[in-house]
């Protein structure tokens, strides 16, 4: 295989974006490649993904997020001669704190520690006793364009609602939403874009130590001054014959949250709410029978993957479907690719409900290091959707389908917009 046949995805290009499951297709035919212009081998097979995915000996996590993400560039930043000097500074204390590994990154022993330490806050219980206020915010939100007739669903809701629920969780107050946001999108503007200008990097640079600084003094408050919140439970976590978590660790969590908690779930709400759109039959069967939304969640989220994909990385030499990967070699997992391989999901490219709630897909991971915000995400799509069907009626796209654009990421992948006219329900 040649590295051509990846040049459209990395290249960024607006339709290959939109939808690389072509390209995907036929790499599946061949077994893992490398890409030079990724610099690391591409794992596009259901059975090869899922293999690296329960080894987390033999395949280090230690550069999930890819050789765009924030601490890579930092690195790539720090060597830079015409890096400025606030832009050095900052580059700088973002390489202290994440010489921290962390959850995602985390290999065990370490990831086991720390996934002890914060499970408390993601039992189904406590995601339970969110639900009714889910709600709340669905409803109020709906409200602020139910007269309108119109809407941009992404940016007047699927933004908005898992980044309100993060934040509450998290105890950020409403009036710093906006500032959450620029966060929120500055520790993802790189992961899956590989084009980032030097302004652009100092843009999110100075976003990052902003973050930093705000959270270090939310930090020490809830060391003196507990509330009922996910910050606190993180700051007081306390397990017999475990270390607390460091002040570096609970920075890294909460970034991985924020990012979880908007970025993914956006993603979800947005192509739940497209899939629907783009077919009036599925729509009016949702519509008849709200119990269906829970399965049209999960073959969405098999479909369309918010995460297309995450990295390992090989800590000896192995062989992975007849390809030999040098010790060292990153490797590029492609969730998106796996989730509609053929050889384990007999519907492929196609939706199909039936069994959808007890098929495993690869949206939220495997094994060690699976996603544990799924609950969350799962819940919040379910309210939100129900919430728009419950209040909206004859929905449809305000725009040509082929003007329906995407975010030019190859690994978070999610609408820009989504126009949609309606009428409210009577």
């Amino acid at each position: 295989m040649t590295e051509t046949r990846f040049d459209g995805l990395f290249e960024l290009n607006p339709q290959t974006v939109r939808c690389p499951y072509a390209t995907y297709s036929r790499a599946r035919e061949e077994a893992p490649v490398w890409v030079e212009r990724l610099n690391a081998f591409v794992v596009t097979r259901y059975d090869d993904v899922v293999s690296v995915l329960r080894d987390a000996v033999t395949y280090s996590s230690a550069m999930a997020s890819g050789p765009a993400s924030v601490t890579p560039l930092a690195r790539r930043m720090s060597d830079d001669p015409e890096a400025s000097d606030t832009l050095r500074a900052h580059v700088e204390r973002r390489l202290e704190i994440s010489r921290s590994a962390v959850l995602l990154n985390a290999d065990p022993p370490l990831h086991v520690r720390q996934r002890k330490l914060v499970n408390k806050g993601f039992t189904a219980r406590r995601i339970a006793t969110l639900e009714p206020e889910v709600h709340t915010i669905s409803n109020d939100l709906i409200d602020t364009f139910l007269g309108d007739g119109r809407v941009d669903l992404v940016r007047q809701f699927a933004v908005k609602l898992p980044m309100t629920v993060i934040a509450n969780i998290l105890g950020v107050p409403e009036s710093m939403m906006e500032t959450f946001k620029w966060w929120s999108d500055s520790f993802t503007v790189g992961t899956g874009n590989l084009n980032l200008t030097n302004d652009e990097l100092e843009d999110m640079f100075s976003a990052v130590d902003q973050f930093y600084d705000y959270f270090t003094g939310q930090v020490t408050d809830r060391r003196t001054r507990p509330r009922d919140d996910l910050l606190t439970d993180l700051v007081h976590a306390r397990l017999d014959g475990e270390e607390p978590l460091t002040l570096n660790e609970i920075l890294q969590m909460l970034v991985q949250f924020l990012v979880a908690g908007n970025e993914t779930t956006t993603n979800l709400l947005a192509a739940v709410m497209h899939t629907l759109v783009t077919d009036p039959g599925l729509m009016a069967r949702v519509r008849h029978d709200h119990t269906e939304i829970r399965a049209l969640v999960e073959e969405v989220l098999r479909l369309e993957s918010p995460v297309q994909g995450l990295f390992r990385t090989a800590t000896t030499d192995v062989e992975i479907g007849g390809t030999v990967i040098p010790a060292g070699s990153l490797l590029w997992l492609v969730y998106g690719s796996a989730n509609r391989d053929r050889s384990a999901y007999p519907a492929g490219d196609d939706l199909d409900l039936e069994g959808a709630l007890s098929r495993q897909h690869l949206a939220f991971g495997k094994g060690e290091h699976f996603c544990l915000g799924a609950p969350l995400a799962r819940m919040e799509a379910r309210i939100g959707v129900e919430t728009l069907l419950s209040k909206l009626a004859d929905i449809r796209l305000d725009c040509a389908p082929h003007d329906v654009k995407y975010l030019p990421n190859f690994v978070l992948h999610g609408l820009k917009a989504l126009p949609l006219t309606f009428h409210k329900v009577v």
